[in-house]
């Protein structure tokens, strides 16, 4: 199955192809109605086979009588509609068309809205910048909480980027999970979120300090053999890995098309080179799905490739060019890697 959307509204097609496109930002009342979201899942105690009332729960959705997924006697349903109106509220304007998506996977256990906040994230001095997005996203089969996390879309590409919220410097999602106290929780959510300028501030700070920090071949294998570990097992097959790494080192030579010359060879460049792969490449594999790249294992790699490069960079020096010439790359060596073309052979030069 190539896809596992239940329902999806949005300003522009994605990449299932499915759902409405309106063509503009949207109200919550928009996307709740024209997402096919307006319903309210209910809990309810399970039946054996034999009739009689068994010690497990199950959520359903009232609207196709789906099952959404079993859960435990203290699981507290929480509408996902309260999401919506916490970002309008936080946002400041009930009405506002600020909705870029929304939708649902399976058959409704997992929601999610997306709404563009009047922000932007800007790294460096030549106009490369991310639209910044708060993401909210909630199941009703006891595997998410109710989570709201900052989504950049870089501009020049589409490539997407979540980082966690969190009122703190850690890396903890602001989040609010189905349990007795989950009322309580949400009541004081709002608190919490009304930090997000704080937090895009910061993210903003942290991928600038990656886009002055120059990769060398020994500090980009140690970030792909993180991410891509090899296997254990000597005799096993290589070919996937090593598919991988050429996706990803190509996106990494590329630059984006040289988009913005002064980034090539940096940290952040291959923090871009890692999401494209993810959002472009990666979701376009028999075996994957596109929606892995904003809720599944695309997403737990794009977090962990910033967690990763981030620390990587604490060691690496700070890039002390100020104008960059592109300059013919010498003859490679027959059989050499890619990793060796690239970080061997050079990627032009630096002059101060």
């Amino acid at each position: 199955m190539a896809h596992n959307i239940c329902s999806y509204i949005g300003r522009q097609a994605a990449w299932h192809k499915l759902g409405t496109v309106t063509g503009k930002y949207m109200t919550s009342a928009e996307v709740l109605a024209g997402g096919n979201l307006n319903w309210i899942p209910f809990k309810q105690q399970l039946f054996s086979q034999a009739g009689v009332l068994v010690n497990a729960w199950g959520i359903f959705r009232p609207d196709t009588n789906a099952f959404l997924g079993a859960v435990g006697e203290s699981y507290t349903v929480i509408d996902h509609a309260q999401g919506f109106q916490l970002i309008d509220a936080l946002i400041g304007a009930q009405d506002g068309a600020y909705y870029e998506t929304a939708g649902a996977l399976g058959v409704g256990e997992v929601v999610w809205g997306l709404a563009k906040l009047n922000m932007s994230v800007n790294v460096g001095t030549s106009g490369d910048s991310s639209d910044v997005y708060l993401l909210f996203t909630t199941s009703h089969n006891g595997t998410i909480s109710h989570l709201y996390r900052i989504t950049l879309t870089r501009v020049v590409c589409q490539n997407t980027l979540k980082i966690a919220l969190s009122s703190k410097a850690t890396s903890s999602i602001f989040k609010v999970r189905h349990t007795a106290n989950a009322q309580s929780k949400l009541d004081s959510a709002h608190a919490a979120l009304a930090t997000i300028g704080a937090e895009v501030k910061t993210v903003e700070e942290k991928l600038n300090f990656l886009a002055t920090r120059k990769m060398t071949r020994e500090s980009t294998v140690s970030v792909l053999d993180r991410l891509f570990p090899k296997s254990k097992d000597p005799e096993a097959n290589s070919t996937r890995r090593n598919n991988i790494l050429t996706d990803v080192l190509r996106c990494y030579e590329s630059n984006d098309g040289n988009a913005f010359p002064d980034q090539r060879g940096t940290a952040y460049n291959l923090l871009n080179a890692i999401t494209e792969y993810t959002d472009h490449l990666r979701s376009t594999r028999a075996n994957d799905t596109g929606e892995s790249a904003m809720f599944g294992s695309g997403d737990r790699l794009k977090t962990q490739a910033m967690e990763v490069l981030m620390e990587t960079a604490d060691g690496l020096q700070a890039v002390t060019r100020t104008v960059y010439v592109d300059t013919p790359r010498p003859a490679v060596v027959p059989g050499a890697s890619l990793l060796d073309q690239i970080c061997e052979v050079g990627v032009g030069t630096e002059v101060n």
